[in-house]
């Protein structure tokens, strides 16, 4: 289950107290809308001039070589960044901030300037060759870019989930991930976040987040959220979440400047009910029917099913019955011989190492049974490592990206320093479960 902690940062550009409206405010799986992020346009020069102007930055005044050969200002690279890659000079700015305080900072040791945006910063070490201010600023606005074009190269994928920093994470949208990739914990995409919503959020959403809406006289709610406009077509649905009491009324212009978004639908997991008391359990578009000896052997609650009129259901594709009270997965152990499987509706998947079960599952229970009740699950392949892991074999320095269940070899030292990985999170395993992931394509950089 996802939590929120207070946290009391005190970074060197000064105090950051997050509040309990701040915190409220704070979305894990949603930092940043892609608009936002790629909205070069945001600043002129002159704008990002009289921006750093305005904190009395040490950077209004600072100039160094850029990455050309040529002397520039701070303004004049991070404006230069911003329309070479199409990211928002806004996005670079709270970035630079975030890393260093720079914005904020009258005075700064030449290492947090040649550090600006904490590319190729670890905590143990720093990366030499990405030294410089200018240099900073570049591989920064390039790697937001380069996510954008090329996720499947990232750790951090949108719509699925991971844990970072102790929290479940979901990241909604491209733009989102690409921040997780750069910044692997929670904490520090908070002080973005904080830092984003101080000076530039509200420019771009005056409506909060996850506000209900309608136009007065006329019929629809609308939910605003992460910088879209979400319709309810059924009144059904609205009250399995929501209350009318919630609704406030807004101008059409107000509006109008949210796109339109998937339309609103039950919560994921819902049991919907029809007209002939069949039961359903409601997974992204699709519905399953839930058999009565299944529903008890599960051990749902009558309480939990929502009656819907049989049309409604019509909406959704017909996947195949609920015949196992499994059907998210778990992980069962054969009592006789002790192997593991993870099980899944009619399946049962092998885990062949320890490696496999403390990556893929380190917080799930393992339920002991006995060989007869494993007997009834069809046998498929071994469950294979998660995507998004780095691995490394006991005898060769190559490390690979787990991806769409492949190994991909990243090119070299550089490829791997330069998307953003960490070597602390590579993962050394047997051959066993290295050889359990097929070969997949090179890692590179164009």
């Amino acid at each position: 289950m996802k939590r929120l902690i207070i946290f009391l940062l005190i970074i060197s550009s000064g105090l950051l107290i997050f509040n309990s409206q701040a915190l409220a405010e704070f979305n894990h799986d949603y930092l940043i809308s892609e608009k936002e992020l790629t909205n070069y346009q945001a600043m002129d020069l002159k704008e990002i001039e009289n921006f750093l102007k305005k904190y009395n930055s040490i950077l209004a005044n600072y100039k160094t070589i850029d990455i050309d050969g040529k002397v520039r200002s701070a303004a004049e690279i991070i404006f230069n960044a911003s329309q070479k890659y199409q990211i928002n000079p806004e996005v670079l700015i709270t970035l630079i901030q975030k890393e260093q305080g720079l914005i904020t900072k009258k005075f700064a040791h030449q290492d947090q300037l040649d550090w600006a945006t904490g590319f190729a910063c670890y905590e143990n070490y720093k990366i030499e060759k990405f030294k410089g201010f200018a240099l900073q600023i570049d591989r920064a606005a390039w790697r937001l870019r380069y996510f954008l074009e090329h996720p499947d190269k990232f750790v951090f994928q949108p719509g699925k989930t991971y844990l970072i920093s102790g929290f479940l994470i979901t990241p909604q949208n491209l733009a989102t991930a690409a921040l997780y990739n750069y910044t692997p914990y929670i904490l520090g995409n908070q002080i973005f976040f904080n830092i984003w919503r101080k000076w530039f959020k509200k420019k771009y959403e005056p409506i909060e987040n996850n506000s209900l809406v309608k136009l007065k006289d006329e019929p629809g709610i609308w939910l605003i959220q992460n910088g879209k406009r979400r319709p309810f077509y059924s009144k059904n649905v609205f009250l399995a979440s929501y209350s009318f009491k919630n609704v406030r009324i807004i101008s059409k212009n107000d509006l109008l400047k949210y796109e339109i978004g998937e339309a609103m639908d039950y919560p994921e997991y819902s049991l919907l009910q029809n007209e002939k008391g069949e039961i359903y359990l409601k997974i992204n578009k699709t519905i399953r029917f839930i058999p009565k000896n299944i529903f008890k052997e599960i051990g749902y609650h009558p309480e939990e099913i929502i009656k819907v009129p049989s049309d409604e259901l019509k909406k959704y594709t017909l996947g195949k019955p609920i015949l196992s009270p499994y059907p998210f997965g778990t992980l069962l152990q054969d009592m006789k011989s002790g192997i593991i499987y993870y099980v899944k509706d009619e399946f049962k998947s092998p885990i062949i190492s320890k490696e496999i079960l403390s990556i893929n599952f380190p917080y799930d229970k393992i339920i002991k049974v006995n060989s007869e009740k494993l007997e009834k699950f069809i046998l498929s392949e071994p469950v294979k490592l998660k995507d998004g892991t780095l691995i490394k074999s006991m005898k060769e320095p190559t490390v690979y990206l787990i991806s769409q269940g492949k190994r991909r070899p990243i090119a070299s030292p550089e490829v791997f320093a330069a998307l953003g990985y960490r070597w602390e999170n590579v993962i050394t395993v047997s051959d066993e479960v290295l050889n359990l992931h097929e070969l997949g394509e090179k890692i590179t950089i164009e």
